[in-house]
């Protein structure tokens, strides 16, 4: 199972839930993590080694994604944090008014890092995708806008939804909206 789990990602931390959320369990992911892998791997902002399976390389990513709150990716929000350097949080239960970023948001992945969150709603009835709020993170760059914008015409169209409109909410959304007024989007 953990020959499985490293090839698949890669690395290790020990406690990530991969491993179970039973003590025991945990215990012994931790103990046959430090026999199986070869190379202790230090992650700056880490404060647990992490471990490379010797097999699995890091490569680096160009795709971009956006990302459901339950991928695989970043639902377990502390290695989401450990990995990205943001804290990524589910907002569908706060009340409105204390919502940092909005009710169902989708991060950005944009090569290697979360640039942009977008809290999006499907308005079928009008045929488009609404933006209702947009966020840049700290590592969005300035081709962040334009690469978000194509993402999130390509998730419209997969809808059967015909344009993508922007709110006004948001310290992307202005510049999201330019983005998705050029021809290529």
């Amino acid at each position: 199972f953990m020959e499985a789990a490293s090839k698949k990602y890669g690395r290790e931390v020990a406690g990530d839930p991969k491993f179970g959320f039973n003590p025991s369990t945990r215990r012994m992911a931790a103990e046959g993590i430090a026999r199986h892998f070869e190379e202790e791997a230090k992650v700056q902002g880490w404060d647990k080694p992490g471990y490379l399976q010797p097999d699995a390389r890091p490569k680096r990513i160009s795709a971009h994604a956006l990302l459901s709150p339950f991928d695989n990716l970043i639902w377990f929000r502390d290695r989401a944090e450990r990995l990205f350097g943001i804290q990524i949080r589910l907002e569908i239960y706060t009340p409105a008014e204390k919502r940092v970023h909005g009710y169902y948001v989708l991060p950005f992945l944009e090569g290697e890092a979360i640039t942009a969150r977008v809290d999006l709603k499907a308005d079928r009835q009008a045929k488009a995708l609404r933006v209702q709020a947009a966020h840049a993170e700290p590592e969005a760059g300035a081709e962040t806008p334009a690469a978000l914008a194509a993402e999130l015409t390509r998730m419209a169209g997969w809808l059967g939804l015909e344009r993508v409109e922007v709110a006004g909410k948001g310290d992307l959304a202005g510049r999201l909206q330019s983005a998705l007024q050029t021809p290529a989007n």
